[in-house]
């Protein structure tokens, strides 16, 4: 069995456009590596395509991204500075921007 971690969840929705053909594997693997063992989930929680509002070779992709620490409560400035990264490493090898 495993010890329920009594630490609270941090839930963060990261939406990610990028070229249509982008496979989703590459990019959770990269927020998995950015996590540092705070992720312990993440989810594709939605796909949307529109040709008028993003254009007709991107989609939007939402990520519900769940970070928790096994020893203390995680706050913004642990949390952040890894989404940064994420967003970062998104933008650069894959062509994804972050959706407003």
């Amino acid at each position: 069995f495993k010890i329920i971690n009594p630490y609270p969840k941090v839930i963060r929705d990261l939406n990610l456009v990028m070229p249509i053909n982008q496979e989703l594997g590459p990019i959770i693997k990269i927020i998995q590596r950015q996590g540092k063992k705070l992720v312990t989930n993440i989810t594709p929680v939605n796909i949307f395509i529109d040709d008028v509002s993003i254009g007709s070779e991107f989609k939007s992709v939402t990520f519900s991204i769940i970070f928790q620490h096994s020893s203390k409560t995680l706050e913004d400035k642990d949390v952040n500075p890894i989404i940064d990264e994420i967003i970062r490493i998104a933008e650069k090898d894959f062509n994804a921007k972050l959706r407003l």
